[in-house]
């Protein structure tokens, strides 16, 4: 099992737990024990080889019981016993956007309901409203989020796609008649919900692939349904397709197997593939065709064929253009990593800065910092940035925006940090003009510098709150506010859209991993396609500038 798959059921362990209503120490001893196995630098296998799985912070004797158990069986007795008591539809309740452990289990103990047909039955029916503590919003809520769950069905987020794509991209390069390997389709554009994974194959030997590709240690079904054609699928259940074609093919179908079908058709409008062949490179293959270079992430024909055309494609974010990373958190308050090792790590990664941004004391459930503990974190930051001088530690918060859009700290206090993100973490069904006028209200103060994961939207989990946008990002050019793109592969918030729609009105962005773990701070990668996904270059991003021309900015207000 991975480090993954083992973390996975010890969070649903805490989930049921959490549904059985059973001691919220336990429950959050599993939740703990999942998150430093998530993020585990070691495979967990080599370490039960090595019977070190006691070493590992945080696992107790309990679980560490059950986990040499998945490693020695492939499952968990515990586990299983626990599915007899609540049952694998009942937790899948938990799915639901804003339907908690409590609500659940209020549903499963007074209507017996054991699936999400059931429950949206039981819904459109009128019945979950008469339940103790429920009403016709949570029943509303409770449709709403079924049929969304339904819509994405299948779906897959860049954080889960990306790295299966990447293994399995990296097994096919074993073959010794496979002389070139792409990811392709929609997760080379880099859309944030993928169906499936697609791979481009370039190859002498279409059978040596099938065979290899039959062996792979990820794949739950292997089909071969053409000669040149292999589908199948991985864990978490990602549907795949591998198309082989020969050297002299390779190119021409890269450009032809990436492009969204509107994009391609129009690209290859009265064209045979077959004459582009023997192509060296994609530019190649745009110039024959009488465009010029269209990157993959604007395959979509919305607008880009038309710039390529004229010349006019824009100049777009690339990794090497972050100089920082402004969002992010370390054990004050909810992460992982102490601040000198988030320096370092990003130190690392080429930055010259990064901001430190804690929760705000509202945020108790995340151990947010009270004034007191803000002030105490700012004396070891400037600790820290007195021993380093090549690199700089921003002062930070991310300040909670309230039921009002009032801040959860006083202007005195905010007054006296380098940088401010304001986010929403509550009250996510105020109306459309309730969630927009607290944001703007929030935008006018005159010490935000950031508005974090603008909609809120959790990909899969959760749609994103109701707003008026074009308010918004007027108010966000007239008060010099940038708006975050939140670079959690299960958000991506602010959406490619709207970031292309930030660049019209002149708002600066700011791309930030919000890495609560040091590891997170790669993360940004798929910040950095969401922002090219909108058509930004480094000049958009407050984070690509460098230290002065950032301050100026942050000190404008």
């Amino acid at each position: 099992m991975t480090n993954r798959e083992v973390a996975q059921i010890l969070v649903r362990i805490a989930d049921i737990l959490g549904i059985k209503d059973e001691n919220p120490f336990r429950i959050r001893a599993y939740r703990n024990a999942a998150e430093v196995i998530y993020r585990l630098e070691e495979n967990i296998n080599d370490l039960h080889r090595l019977d070190r799985i006691g070493d590992i912070p945080g696992i107790g004797k309990a679980i560490k019981a059950s986990i040499k158990e998945m490693m020695d069986r492939g499952s968990c007795e515990y586990y299983d016993q626990l599915l007899n008591e609540v049952p694998e539809g009942v937790l899948q309740m938990l799915s639901i956007p804003g339907l908690g452990h409590k609500t659940v289990r209020v549903i499963y103990e007074n209507l017996g309901i054991k699936s999400l047909e059931e429950l949206l039955k039981a819904a459109r029916a009128n019945e979950i409203q008469k339940l103790p503590g429920l009403g016709a919003k949570t029943e509303n809520n409770i449709i709403k989020g079924i049929e969304m769950l339904a819509q994405n069905a299948g779906q897959a987020t860049l954080g889960i796609a990306s790295p299966a794509a990447e293994r399995l991209k990296n097994y096919l390069l074993e073959v010794d008649a496979v002389s070139a390997v792409s990811v392709v389709g929609s997760l080379r554009r880099g859309k944030p919900l993928v169906n499936d994974i697609d791979i481009l194959v370039e190859a002498r030997d279409f059978l040596a692939v099938y065979d290899h590709v039959n062996n792979y240690p990820g794949a739950i079904s292997v089909n071969r349904i053409q000669p040149d054609l292999i589908s199948g699928q991985l864990t978490y259940q990602i549907d795949f397709e591998i198309i082989m074609v020969e050297p002299e093919d390779f190119y021409p179908y890269l450009v032809w197997t990436t492009g969204g079908k509107e994009h391609r058709e129009i690209i290859f409008e009265n064209i045979d593939i077959k004459n582009l062949r023997g192509m060296n490179n994609e530019e190649q293959v745009y110039e024959k065709l009488g465009y010029q270079y269209i990157p993959p992430e604007l395959r979509e024909n919305t607008g880009e064929i038309e710039a390529s055309r004229t010349g006019e494609m824009p100049f777009l974010i690339e990794k090497r253009h972050i100089k920082g990373d402004l969002h992010m958190h370390s054990p004050w308050s909810d992460g992982g990593t102490e601040i000198e090792e988030l320096r370092e790590a990003a130190r690392e990664m080429k930055y010259d800065y990064i901001a430190i941004t804690d929760h705000s004391k509202s945020l108790t459930i995340s151990g947010g910092l009270n004034e007191e503990r803000l002030s105490a974190q700012g004396l070891v930051i400037d600790a820290l940035n007195r021993q380093c001088q090549d690199f700089t530690i921003f002062k930070g918060i991310e300040v909670d925006i309230l039921k009002e859009g009032q801040l959860d700290f006083a202007d005195e206090v905010l007054a006296s940090l380098d940088i401010v993100v304001a986010s929403i973490h509550s009250y996510f069904n105020l109306d459309r003009e309730e969630q927009t006028e607290r944001i703007l209200r929030a935008i006018r103060n005159k010490y935000v510098n950031i508005i974090g994961h603008l909609t809120g939207r959790l990909l899969n989990r959760r749609p994103g709150y109701e707003v008026d946008i074009d308010r918004i990002l007027m108010a966000a050019h007239k008060h010099q506010v940038a708006l975050e793109i939140n670079s959690h592969p299960d958000r991506l918030d602010i959406d490619a859209e709207l970031a292309r729609r930030a660049r019209e009105y002149g708002v600066k962005i700011a791309i930030n991993s919000d890495a609560h773990h040091k590891q997170d701070l790669e993360l940004i990668k798929y910040g950095i396609i969401n922002g090219r996904r909108g058509w930004l270059g480094p000049d958009d991003i407050i984070n690509t500038w460098d230290k002065d021309r950032l301050l100026q900015f942050l000190n404008k207000k």
